[in-house]
Formats: structure tokens, C-alpha cells, sequence
């Protein structure tokens, strides 16, 4: 017989004040400050809850259920929306943030007249927009992977061009 767990109404309450918190932040907290989420994230603490419910054979979903899943998802926000001084970055993760990023520092690659970059060139250029710099090696690869810059090389010098 197959187990699905139904959900209680506690346990209801506890992952509906925990996406509500994230959706819309406090009066103390900044806008800026909260973190892009979904109602599809909300799905995935249900399913989540159910999962941890059905784990131990519980014909429903307890509190302590949805409070251990909201305990996990607030790690998996820290770890994805943290910057390393401890402070919320939108920009790292969440919806269409790598895309947005991506196409902002191609247009100002464009639109900075230049046909040839070094790679200081292209930080600089990140940092104009504001780009978060953890991982920027990989975010540069990821862009020339996807066919938008090309690399080159001048001897010990690597250069970027736009296709």
C-alpha cells in the first residue's frame, strides 16, 4: 500500500510563513535584501515535507516535518544568495540571474567600442555593472562556451573578441 502523506495544517502555516517571509521581507529588513523566490519553490518545500513524512510512514505531514524542510531550504539560501561578507546578493542564483548578467556584460562589452579585451579589461567591466566576482573565471568560460566571445591568443597574452 502506498503511503502520501497529507498535509496538517500546522505544518501548512510553517512553510506558508517562511515563503511568505522570503517573498516580501520584514518592515526592518531592506527590498533589496530579500531573495528571488517562486511559487515553485513553495512547491518543492510540500513536496519536500511530504517526502520526509513518507520517509517515516506518517499518513500525514507534521510540523516538525515542515520545520526540518524549512531548516534545510534556509541553508540552501545562504548558501546560494550569500556573498562572502555575509551580505544577500540577488544576483547569485535564482531566477534568471545568470541570463540577465550574461546580457548586460555583452551589451557593455559592446558598447564599450573595444574589438579586443584582456581579461582585466573584462573585470573591470564587471565590476562597472556591478557583477558579483566569485567565479567570474567560469562565468567568462561559460560565455565563450555558448559561442559569444571567442579567445585568443598573442604570444603569453590571452585575448577576448566578441563573435
Amino acid at each position: 500500500e502506498y503511503c502520501r502523506p497529507k498535509m496538517t495544517d500546522a505544518a501548512a502555516e510553517v512553510l506558508s510563513d517562511y515563503f511568505m517571509k522570503l517573498r516580501h521581507p520584514g518592515m526592518n529588513e531592506s527590498k533589496k535584501d530579500n531573495v528571488p523566490i517562486t511559487t515553485r519553490q513553495l512547491e518543492a518545500l510540500i513536496r519536500l515535507s511530504q517526502a520526509r513524512a513518507k520517509a517515516c510512514l506518517r499518513p500525514y505531514v507534521l510540523k516538525e516535518d515542515a520545520e526540518d524542510v524549512v531548516e534545510l531550504m534556509c541553508h540552501s539560501v545562504n548558501q546560494v544568495h550569500m556573498d562572502e561578507s555575509g551580505r544577500v546578493d540577488k544576483a547569485r542564483g535564482g531566477a534568471g540571474g545568470k541570463s540577465k548578467q550574461r546580457k548586460a556584460f555583452l551589451q557593455a562589452m559592446r558598447d564599450s567600442g573595444q574589438h579586443e579585451f584582456l581579461y582585466s579589461d573584462l573585470q573591470r567591466i564587471a565590476d562597472r555593472l556591478s557583477l558579483p566576482v566569485g567565479g567570474f573565471k567560469d562565468f567568462v568560460e561559460d560565455i565563450r562556451e555558448a559561442g559569444e566571445i571567442q579567445r585568443t591568443y598573442n604570444g603569453s597574452t590571452t585575448i577576448y573578441k566578441l563573435y
